[in-house]
């Protein structure tokens, strides 16, 4: 039992330790806002501490959702690295399809300043930049595969890119500028699979433990 026991552990631990590491920095950070602070921009590992309806905060704040996630369905986005990708599909009117069966990572970005303001900065990950998600319905319909658990994002209109904002792809980074007013630019960000978060999702994890409990149950008989 006791060996069970540890088995049991380090898996639960493992999950807990790596779940949330491919966002790396947030770099060059730089803007301006009516009214309120200073622009600021931070990697948050405790988002529902600080996600509100427009918080009016002047912060670019970014926190890792989903990681290592094999696509049940096709991913429906606005803005792609490359759409000649072999898993990328021209959806049209704008959009774009990441397909099924693609391993991502997703990662949300949340920028509101007080009044109208301006950011600009260098989001770095650990693996290659696929795509923003920008449009409000996009961002509804990806909530079910790529929302972190237990967060209430609050969803609202109005809260996506506009058309002159800029997400410039460089492999691994992306750079940002973006002009807005209430509620702010709020994205979701697609990566590739993260090296830094080599964790099984939530239902490879019950198989292994479930896996572990027969084990153990054959040990005792």
């Amino acid at each position: 039992m006791k060996l069970s026991k540890a088995l049991i552990t380090t898996i639960l631990t493992t999950a807990s330790f790596a779940s949330h590491a491919t966002l790396v920095s947030i770099d060059n950070c730089s803007g301006t806002a009516a009214n309120g602070p200073a622009v600021t921009c931070e990697i948050t590992n405790s988002p529902s501490s600080v996600i509100t309806p427009n918080p009016n905060n002047n912060k670019l704040i970014a926190w890792d959702e989903v990681q290592n996630h094999t696509l049940t369905e096709d991913l429906v986005v606005d803005r792609v690295f490359d759409p000649t990708a072999s898993f990328i599909e021209d959806a049209g009117s704008g959009d774009y399809i990441i397909k099924a069966g693609t391993i991502v990572s997703s990662h949300y970005v949340q920028w509101d300043p007080d009044g109208v303001g301006t950011i600009d900065a260098s989001i770095v990950l650990d693996s290659q930049v696929f795509a923003f998600i920008t449009s409000d319905q996009n961002l509804f319909d990806s909530d079910d595969q790529l929302a972190r658990t237990g967060i209430d994002y609050n969803d609202f209109t109005l809260r996506g890119l506009e058309n002159a904002d800029t997400t410039v792809f460089d492999g691994s980074s992306t750079d940002i500028s973006w002009r807005a007013s209430a509620p702010g630019d709020w994205t979701r960000l697609i990566t590739a699979y993260s090296p830094a978060a080599q964790v099984p999702e939530p239902a490879s994890l019950g198989f292994m433990l479930a896996g572990l409990i027969g084990i153990i149950s054959r040990r005792k008989k």
